[in-house]
């Protein structure tokens, strides 16, 4: 009966995502706010990465695992762009080279939180989350910039169990439920109209716009040999229903008209493999590595509406712990580097990334530096 139930989870998994998919995701070069700051500095959202309470929403098979953990708020903002010229920022240079608006840029902000409250625990779940990103491509200061708006709100409940299997291996299973609801501006302006709008904000209400509500489940698998080994599988948006109604503007909505357009979409799914190792450092109580891990994601790309090279979804990351305080993180994805810093002090959680993102469907044809901090309260009941 086990092995039945376990084949019928896999065969869900890898079947069914690929037989249901009709539909696509945002455009590329929006960066999204997941994953977490932590699993940024690593080189993504690894699927055998789910020991704190953000990543066991990226694979909910950590909802089996982790200890009781509740987070009382969170705050996340994100910076990024193709002005990041920091080579020229130590050269004496014109400040219009660090800046360079001429030649078109990217320029990226987002903000999670700080609505950002959850509890995971004894195999369940539950987060409610805020968020607004804003993203903007100019081909030059002559040219009228897009800068799609995003302002949304989540909330997740999730589910998981572990599976003995033989000897000292295991089998963790979780699925998560997220509804959620998205106001999406679809700006479109030049340099001088810009600077109009961030005075009049009402100019908004003006543009393009899209409510988006939003239904997703999401699945996971971590199988544990012994304390050091894991294979792991992921899917995001396993199964996922968007309803999308568009106004010419905010101000029609107001005024009751129907939308323009109305319909339903399903999303890819995302689905990543991977693993990890864990290193015996007992014998050290000053230092460990809390895991080397590697993985490979977007194993659907091919299917988007700009197919994405699979070479992307290669990942890497490691990280040091020190003093089980201080934690130093190294990464790779999308061929580019990850760094990032973590502080852990009495429930008061500090981390910073900073790395390259890629925004075209191919390696090293458009790529951003990413800065982000978060902060966040959470305890550990019991501790």
């Amino acid at each position: 009966m086990k092995r039945a139930f376990l084949s019928a989870i896999l065969i869900l998994l890898l079947v069914c995502p690929a037989v249901l998919w009709s539909g696509e995701r945002p455009e590329l070069w929006s960066i999204e706010l997941e994953p977490s700051v932590r699993e940024e500095a690593l080189g993504g959202p690894h699927p055998s990465l789910a020991d704190d309470f953000a990543s066991v929403f990226s694979n909910p098979a950590g909802i089996a695992l982790l200890d009781p953990v509740v987070r009382y708020s969170s705050l996340d903002v994100r910076l990024s762009g193709t002005f990041w010229k920091m080579q020229n920022a130590f050269a004496g240079q014109n400040p219009a080279v660090f800046f360079d608006f001429d030649d078109g840029n990217y320029v990226g902000l987002g903000l999670l939180g700080p609505i950002d409250t959850g509890y995971v625990g004894y195999g369940t779940a539950w987060r409610m989350k805020v968020y607004t990103t804003i993203d903007i491509l100019y081909p030059n200061l002559a040219v009228p910039a897009y800068f799609p708006l995003t302002v949304g709100a989540s909330f997740t409940g999730g589910w998981g169990t572990t599976f003995r299997l033989s000897g000292n291996t295991a089998m963790d299973f979780g699925v998560t439920s997220r509804i959620y609801n998205e106001q999406r501006y679809l700006g479109k302006a030049d340099a001088v109209e810009i600077g109009s709008l961030i005075q009049n904000l009402e100019e908004l209400l003006m543009m393009p716009f899209e409510v988006v509500p939003g239904v997703a489940v999401d699945a996971g698998i971590i199988t544990r040999f012994g304390d050091r080994w894991t294979v792991s599988l992921s899917v995001i948006d396993l199964l996922s229903l968007e309803m999308v109604n568009r106004y010419s503007s905010t101000t029609d909505l107001l005024a009751g008209d129907p939308p323009t357009f109305r319909g339903a979409r399903m999303l890819i799914p995302e689905i990543s493999v991977g693993g990890s190792w864990h290193p015996d450092l007992s014998g050290v109580t000053w230092f460990d590595i809390t895991g080397v891990y590697l993985s490979w994601g977007h194993l659907l790309g091919g299917l988007e509406k700009f197919p994405v090279n699979y070479l992307m979804g290669l990942a890497a990351g490691t990280e040091l712990l020190f003093w089980n305080t201080l934690a130093l993180r190294f990464g790779f994805s999308e061929g580019l580097p990850q760094v990032g810093l973590g502080v852990r002090f009495r429930g008061f959680n500090l981390d910073i990334s900073y790395g390259g993102e890629e925004l075209s469907n191919q390696p090293g044809v458009f790529s951003v530096v990413d800065l982000r901090l978060a902060m966040s309260f959470q305890t550990r009941p019991g501790r």
